[in-house]
């Protein structure tokens, strides 16, 4: 039976008869985030050769696949926790997103299939019908004498269904020149135990055979089972309550003929269990003999320079290439290449020899010095390949001219006694550079101290041995300084601003406050003098300033003052998370006509109430125009949320009574401040979740749950509630406690 999105199946005996219990889960974007990620619905064009397939060069055709592959066939990450593997490729026979961790279901699977189904490979070793079968398979074109890729096997019939006749199956089958196996088109299973040449299976790879090769991940209940300690090594990362370790399928080829490969599997004997197969990201190797690389000695850059450093072209073997073979290569110089050969460097031959024994061949690039201003020139090598390709193996050295070398130092003042830095300002050379002081420092930045004017003194050398040499007067100033004083009448300097007098040098940062209160910082200013907005009434204070080079000081503090007369009677709100506060204008003394604004609406202009803790502000503007605010704070009573919860859960009810009391239900009071449900889960006495509910409204009084579990009556007892609530002012609680079915 398949349900919705994902279907968890318990078993309660070995014979694997028609399921028994059933239990929905939704795969969490959460689920296994220490462990194996995984992503369905990729397609298998992409997989094959973006994900599979090693390298740029990819002679890969005709690829298909089998199954339902927007489920059981897509991508995984995160892997090296659980299974050795970064990334990669998974094929299941169920869904891939069962495989992410933890390990926490005994049982898990996902029908894709419920009748059984043949394939003609599988078939030859499986010991019973075939379900869910799944695969992958494509033509390839070989370009060296071997191939291989790396893989990890798992599986959920782990450890229970060793050694019976359900024995999930898979396989990698190749089929081409030269190969002659026993299975369609001479097909062979390179998917072998490397000492024993066994088929790797659940039957021949397991806690009692072939236990070098295999990871055990069974937990509590299928250890009883197997009669074993449950010893889960990677329980925390990965579904599958078995696995292999990371394999390697490697076998023999001839270069340039073409070969299918059909990597498949299937569920035996029934659909229930599911097994997966994960492939390497980008293992599987189709033979490139040769890489090539450029290196520039001194430098991670393939850049050299005329008269300073020559650079080198490495040809190294692939690491499945037999070190008792001599490799030939022959290249060419590309034809978008702008240096000569035996002009801009030193002549080169075309092809090379990596000697038996030798991992790589190194051929030398020597640039040679022409004293010709040119620009940048490229010399880009090609290795192509016999049998099609899209690219050949290239790479690319840039040669430059000779680059001067300039190092200055941009003027500065420094206050007396403070810390400063100083970096100089380098133009041209060659990276890295280094660096040598007047007081013997090699940094690159300096760090100082002084009281009088001072000369610094720095070499700068570049990596060709060119060098420049940069002088530094540093000139003590004054310690820069900012005032603020006078009384101001608050339409007057709303209007104009209060000025502040700033000494030193721009630009400079100004930080105040009112009433104690920190404002924001004026920052990049650039007059010697400054308006500070005055719309507020109160005492206006500079706490820090700075100029460009140093800490100021500040002096004096300016009044502003209101003539206008505003009482106010102030409710505060009784709870965090109740909006049962008022503010009322009592006695108002402005110039009329006159008007009122509150940042927030109100029912009256003299009157705001059900607000809530918070900051109201109070906007004025008399009959002469002139505006101020005026701030007013409202703090809850309480500032326990535990004080002002305005809920009532009924801890029984009756699924038998008609239109009363009949099934779980909440009711809230008219002040709860409560506008949403993040979950609602209530469990039986053995701690199963029987019913869940997500983001749902709070209507007080509806009915949530008549007691069903499954579509069937739960009898009665004690059940045990968790809920999760949602304040208005962005709080989160969490309620626990029990209700009672009785019937």
């Amino acid at each position: 039976m398949r349900i919705i999105i994902n279907l968890v199946i318990t078993k309660y005996s070995m014979s694997k008869y028609p399921v028994i219990f059933y239990m929905l889960f939704l795969t969490s974007s959460l689920s296994g985030q220490n462990g194996i990620l995984t992503e369905s619905n990729v397609s298998i064009e992409t997989l094959v050769r973006n994900s599979l397939v090693k390298g740029n060069c990819k002679n890969v055709s005709n690829i298909r696949s089998i199954g339902n592959d927007s489920i059981s066939i897509g991508r995984f990450r995160n892997g090296n926790s659980a299974i050795g593997i970064s990334s990669g490729i998974i094929l299941s026979t169920g869904d891939i997103n069962l495989a992410q961790g933890p390990n926490n279901r005994p049982e898990s699977g996902f029908a894709l299939n419920a009748a059984p189904g043949n394939d003609v490979d599988l078939d030859i070793p499986a010991t019973g019908s075939l379900y869910d079968i799944t695969a992958i398979e494509f033509d390839f074109v070989p370009f060296g004498d071997n191939v291989s890729f790396n893989y990890v096997f798992a599986s959920e019939e782990y450890c229970e269904f060793v050694g019976t006749t359900f024995n999930d199956v898979f396989g990698f089958f190749v089929s081409g020149p030269g190969i002659n196996g026993d299975f369609e088109n001479d097909a062979i299973n390179v998917a072998t135990i490397s000492t024993t040449n066994q088929d790797v299976s659940i039957n021949n790879v397991n806690h009692l055979l072939n236990e070098e090769f295999y990871v055990d991940n069974v937990a509590n209940l299928d250890a009883e089972a197997c009669n074993i300690d449950a010893t889960p090594l990677v329980e925390d990362f990965i579904e599958y309550d078995g696995l292999t370790v990371p394999l390697s399928a490697s076998f023999s080829v001839i270069p340039c003929e073409t070969y299918h490969i059909r990597l498949v599997i299937a569920d035996v004997g029934d659909p229930i269990l599911d097994s997966a197969v994960l492939l390497e990201a980008n293992s599987f190797d189709l033979g490139e003999q040769i890489n090539l690389t450029v290196d520039v000695p001194g430098s991670d850059e393939p850049v050299a320079f005329e008269e300073c450093v020559d650079a080198q072209f490495v040809f190294s073997r692939n690491s499945l290439s037999d070190l008792d073979e001599e490799i030939i290569v022959d290249f060419s110089i590309s034809q978008d290449s702008r240096a000569i050969n035996g002009i801009d460097f030193e002549e080169i031959p075309l092809s090379i020899t990596i000697a038996p024994g030798d991992t790589n061949f190194v051929l030398p690039i020597e640039i040679i010095e022409d004293g010709v201003v040119e620009g940048p020139e490229n010399l880009k090598l090609n290795i192509p390949y016999d049998c099609d390709c899209l690219d050949p193996v290239f790479n690319e050295l840039i040669i430059n001219d000779p680059l001067g070398l300039s190092a200055n130092f941009q003027e500065i003042f420094v206050c007396a006694n403070e810390p400063f830095k100083i970096t100089p300002n380098i133009m041209g050379g060659v990276l890295p550079y280094s660096y040598t002081w007047s007081n013997g420092s090699e940094v690159d930045s300096l760090e100082n101290i002084v009281n009088e004017d001072t000369q610094f003194i720095v070499t700068v050398t570049d990596f060709c041995g060119n060098f420049s040499v940069a002088t530094l007067d540093v000139f003590i100033q004054s310690t820069p300084s900012a005032l603020l004083a006078g009384t101001y009448d608050i339409c007057t300097s709303s209007e104009n601003g209060i000025p502040v007098e700033l000494e030193g040098n721009p630009p400079w940062t100004l930080a105040y406050s009112i009433d104690g209160i920190e404002q924001e910082s004026i920052i990049n200013i650039e007059t010697s003098t400054v308006y500070i907005d005055g719309s507020r009434e109160g005492v206006y204070t500079l706490t820090a300033f700075s100029d460009a080079y140093c800490e100021g000081n500040v002096t004096g503090s300016a009044i502003v003052e209101n003539d206008f007369v505003i009482d106010f009677e102030l409710t505060q709100p009784s709870c965090i998370n109740r909006k049962d506060g008022t503010i009322e204008i009592v006695n108002i003394d402005i110039p009329t006509p006159y008007t009122l604004s509150w940042n927030i609406e109100s029912q009256q202009d003299l009157l705001l109430s059900n607000i809530g803790e918070g900051s109201y502000v109070l906007s004025i503007e008399d009959a002469n125009g002139c505006s101020f605010e005026k701030i007013i704070d409202l703090i809850a009573v309480s500032q326990d949320i535990e004080d002002c919860i305005s809920i009532y859960i009924p801890n029984v009810f009756n699924p038998g009574l008609q239109g009363v009391n009949n099934a779980f239900s909440i009711f809230y009071g008219n002040d709860s401040g409560i506008v949403s449900i993040n979950s609602l889960q209530i469990f039986d006495r053995w701690g199963s979740l029987v019913f869940e509910k997500i983001n749902f409204l709070p209507e007080s009084g509806s009915q949530i749950w008549d007691g069903r579990f499954n579509d069937g009556e739960l009898n009665s007892g004690v059940y045990v509630y968790v809920l999760s609530i949602q304040y208005e002012n962005g709080l989160t609680k969490q309620l626990s406690g029990d209700v009672s079915i009785i019937k």
